[in-house]
């Protein structure tokens, strides 16, 4: 039984976390911590957890705990991660893993001295058709891939989040958002290393709301990417397009199934359909946090090799960065 302790107590702990853990088996709960006594006592009583504290440290030496779970604002990550890995503690961090490739080289260099895991939260990289698509592309059924259209969608306002630090940067839609396309395109097209393009604009929030990015890889393929916090109804697509065909998906509406067209063929693939998962989703209840977390016990156990290293989050922090850089060129 691999014992968690969460830090941080708010929205994503409530809708996505908790329940992860509870149908992920052999993980356990056992302790809680926030500034916020009230949220702290909630996911305490949500979870069972047998501790909860108000001070970061008191939980950093609680021998009962194996992992943390860190679901703070990014600004924190660097440091509690580090202090977690000081404390002897494997890491589990929601993204961006740091706010900066300096700090992500600090994590680096202390994960490797301790020989602690840590991850990053991509939970939509550990959706099941993704997977399936990156074995059918991996198998040369598209021939060479030469575009992948991705569009994520959300509504902020819906999401109900307890802390606003999405809204105190005037790109914080770049690290909200971006990190989940970085880690679903990645295993497909290689790193994005370059801004080719883009057009921000403000619809409802006093910042930066919906973006048109236009990336390239390392691979020289183009990565045509929409991210909006303005979406009524969500929804994450992906087009990946290759020299023999293309395949679709909706990594939220659709998490078991594709659709793949070769040479004029359309078929559609569904590994699993039905009320149920229609139900699932609309309780928030994706897969991707459910295999997350069995990755992420695997990975503890040496059952497994990580699916991401830190030295790809370093790449992911690297665009997000170089996005920053460029919209504050252009803009100046």
């Amino acid at each position: 039984m691999l014992r968690l302790g969460i830090v941080g107590c708010g929205r994503v702990t409530t809708m996505f976390h908790l329940r992860a853990i509870k149908e992920t088996g052999d993980l356990s709960t056992v302790a809680v911590m926030d500034r916020n006594e009230s949220n702290m006592n909630k996911v305490k009583k949500m979870c069972g957890a047998e501790r909860c504290y108000s001070s970061f440290h008191q939980l950093l030496i609680d021998a009962e705990v194996d992992a943390l779970v860190i679901n703070t604002p990014p600004e924190f990550h660097e440091s509690m991660v580090l202090d977690a890995l000081k404390a002897g503690k494997h890491v589990l961090c929601e993204k961006p893993l740091a706010t900066s490739v300096e700090g992500a080289l600090r994590i680096k260099e202390e994960s490797e001295k301790s020989g602690l895991i840590v991850m990053t939260v991509h939970n939509y990289s550990f959706t099941p058709c993704l997977g399936e698509i990156e074995s059918q592309i991996g198998s040369g059924i598209l021939g060479n891939i030469q575009k992948i259209s991705a569009t994520f969608e959300t509504n902020l306002r819906n999401y109900g989040a307890k802390t606003d630090f999405r809204l105190k940067n005037e790109f914080g839609i770049v690290e909200d958002v971006l990190p989940h396309i970085l880690s679903c395109t990645h295993k497909i097209a290689g790193v994005a290393v370059r801004v080719l393009d883009g057009d921000p604009i403000k619809r409802k929030f006093r910042v930066v709301d919906n973006l048109n990015l236009i990336m390239e890889t390392e691979k020289g393929v183009e990565i045509d990417s929409f991210m909006s916090w303005t979406k009524v109804i969500p929804n994450f697509k992906m087009s990946i397009e290759g020299t023999y065909g293309s395949i679709t998906t909706d990594l939220i509406r659709m998490p078991f199934g594709y659709k793949i067209e070769i040479d004029g063929k359309r078929k559609e693939v569904f590994e699993k359909k039905g009320i149920k998962v229609y139900l699932d989703l609309l309780r928030f209840r994706h897969p991707g946090f459910v295999n997350q977390y069995s990755h992420f016990k695997k990975v503890i156990m040496k059952d497994e090799p990580p699916k991401f290293t830190v030295d790809e989050e370093i790449a992911m922090i690297k665009m997000m960065q170089n996005t920053l850089y460029y919209f504050t060129k252009t803009m100046d």
